[in-house]
């Protein structure tokens, strides 16, 4: 089951989630530019322990994004993996994002069929069928759980194989990567031994064209309902990062970031920001009282829009999120919410 909506701006939007029943608005509204429509996909994830299942369930929203003409995927924070303590996470984080870069250059964006591609293939394939044709679909890959198993390189690889077979870009908004000697900080012994929480555009051709390290780490207690620190396992980033894509220049941001409105400021005025991103694993209490006020706030303070992939729901016994996936444009108007 998944929520459907669709609104037409410059580009039009369409919010999928495996996780709600069917529903669908459609309402217009008249371009402010000359750029061409596009369509854009907008997912709301509930991620897991579980890579597998994780990317399976990523592999059904580009399924559904390539069925209804999107060109464009927006992933939210913690995408391919949330674990049950920081340690976890630590042990199963992505190859530095650098390696993989130039793995994605090298490469030229072929990557090698293995069983578990084989069954991210056949879940897209599935689920960009028309309901008539689902209904003759004999493999029935995307109304099915996966139990199965294989190798899985990387979440990024495996992103960058999901762009490819769907013909997408691809904002994956936050996976976490290890670093390299080149990447920390000078003079900083303790950074070395962190990761990153890095979020990752890849083309329709599979290949990675940017990529932000977040720079604003989460640490909060809110005593009997959070206790967060993020900055003991991960390392922030450095750079601000604008770059282009079929919709517009995107200005790359992650989650928490959102409450730095001086950053924004520069993405637009130095970078030249069109569309900010902010994928998010909220927590549920700061989700009831911010989201949608600092996201708002942003657009409005930008004008720019907004896009905001989130994660949602009980992902472990200690962690659950607010979700929300939404998108706001220039004028605050929300235009889309999960």
């Amino acid at each position: 089951a998944r929520q459907l909506s669709i609104i037409q701006i410059i580009y039009s939007v369409l919010l999928i989630s495996p996780y709600y029943t069917n529903k669908s608005t459609t309402m217009s509204i008249s371009p402010s530019s000359t750029r061409a429509i596009n369509r854009i996909a907008i997912a709301q994830l509930r991620s897991t322990r579980n890579k597998h299942t994780n990317l399976i369930n990523i592999a059904k929203t580009a399924g559904w994004a390539k069925r209804d003409g999107a060109k464009m995927l927006f992933l939210p924070e913690c995408l391919g993996f949330i674990g049950d303590s920081a340690e976890h996470t630590v042990l199963n984080a992505d190859p530095s994002i650098e390696v993989q870069m130039k793995n994605s250059c090298d490469d030229d964006g072929v990557l090698p069929m293995n069983t578990f591609r084989e069954a991210l293939a056949a879940t897209i394939e599935s689920c960009s069928l028309s309901p008539d044709e689902l209904q003759h679909d004999d493999k029935g890959s995307c109304n099915d759980e996966y139990n199965g198993e294989g190798n899985i390189e990387s979440i990024v690889a495996e992103l960058r194989f999901i762009a490819k077979h769907s013909n997408l870009w691809i904002s994956g908004g936050g996976v976490h990567t290890k670093a390299t000697s080149t990447t920390t900080s000078p003079g900083d012994e303790s950074s070395s031994s962190k990761i990153y929480n890095t979020h990752v555009i890849i083309d329709e051709r599979g290949q990675i064209t940017s990529f932000y390290h977040k720079i604003h780490l989460f640490d909060v207690s809110i005593p009997g309902k959070v206790n967060l620190k993020e900055s003991n396992t991960t390392a922030p980033g450095h750079k601000l990062v604008v770059c282009d894509s079929p919709i517009g220049k995107l200005a790359l941001t992650i989650c928490y970031d959102m409450r730095f409105p001086e950053m924004y400021m520069e993405l637009v005025q130095t970078g030249g920001a069109e569309v900010i991103l902010v994928p998010s694993a909220f927590t549920v209490p700061t989700g009831l009282a911010h989201w949608h006020a600092l996201l708002r706030a942003r657009a409005i303070e930008s004008q720019c829009y907004v896009i905001a992939a989130a994660q949602v729901g009980q992902h472990n016994e200690k962690r659950r999120s607010y979700g929300h996936s939404l998108a706001y444009n220039p004028w605050g108007t929300l235009l889309v919410d999960a």
